[in-house]
């Protein structure tokens, strides 16, 4: 069997053990689709299509909690400890786990991407390099701090506690609860740096051909929205380094009640 047919057969693994905690399964599976709804509701009048197009990054911080709450219930039922003894390479375990969220999280995002164009009235993408870019970096963003901070988890109902904060905290920064104009100056310069907000930028710019870095969204061509992006690119990186660094620190193999 090659690395290829390792890394998949751990993503059928990761979806099995998903599908056996129920209320994990509905939470990934459906309730992005109805934030996603909500959000463009509650968007301002003319809004709607910047609302809906910023809701695809709700996936995000939903791979989070699935790569999570994974890696924890395969830990503690010593399934990680039992593939740590055959010849499956660590590289295709943790494949396995980020494909698995970034398959249900890219279904997803074209669910959401045509109820934007279908029910909403969105135009067709401008930028659909970037966006592709925007959405492979908010997979590796949210994979990243998964398992960075999974060794530091001790059981799966730990793990959803901890899922809830990281999901509604990145929702809040991103400004998809309310806008974060109605913040002071110092909460929107913090909210920018939170993990989602780049990618949520990235994304609208994109889609839309506008610069949402800035208050006034100007248009933007094609090439300079890649230079507009460059500095949530840039803190979006460094997220993936904080979570990579973590993992390193903290990952553990073994179960922590052993």
């Amino acid at each position: 069997m090659n690395w290829a047919s390792m890394a998949w057969a751990q993503t059928r693994l990761d979806f099995t053990v998903m599908l056996r905690q129920r209320g994990l399964a509905f939470t990934v599976l459906l309730l992005p689709l109805f934030l996603a709804f909500v959000n463009t509701a509650n968007s301002v009048a003319g809004a709607e299509v910047a609302g809906a197009v910023g809701a695809l990054a709700v996936v995000f911080p939903f791979s989070y909690m699935t790569i999570t709450s994974g890696i924890v219930v395969r830990r503690e039922e010593r399934v990680y400890k039992r593939l740590r003894g055959s010849a499956l390479p660590t590289s295709a375990i943790f494949a396995g786990d980020v494909l698995h969220a970034t398959l249900i999280g890219a279904v997803q995002g074209v669910a959401i991407l045509a109820y934007v164009m279908a029910v909403v009235g969105g135009p067709l993408p401008r930028n659909v390099p970037l966006m592709l870019v925007a959405f492979l970096l908010g997979a590796a963003v949210f994979a990243a701090l998964a398992i960075g901070t999974a060794g530091l988890i001790p059981n799966y109902e730990v793990a959803q506690l901890v899922a809830l904060p990281v999901l509604f905290g990145s929702l809040l920064g991103a400004g998809m609860m309310f806008p974060l104009s109605v913040l002071p100056e110092w909460g929107q310069r913090v909210a920018e740096l939170m993990p989602l907000t780049p990618i949520v930028t990235m994304i609208r710019t994109a889609y839309l051909g506008r610069d949402y870095g800035q208050a006034a969204a100007p248009k933007v061509g094609f090439l300079e929205g890649f230079q507009v992006s460059a500095a949530g690119l840039g803190i979006a990186l460094l997220w993936v380094g904080i979570g990579l660094w973590s993992a390193r620190r903290y990952f553990r193999w073994d179960p922590r009640r052993a």
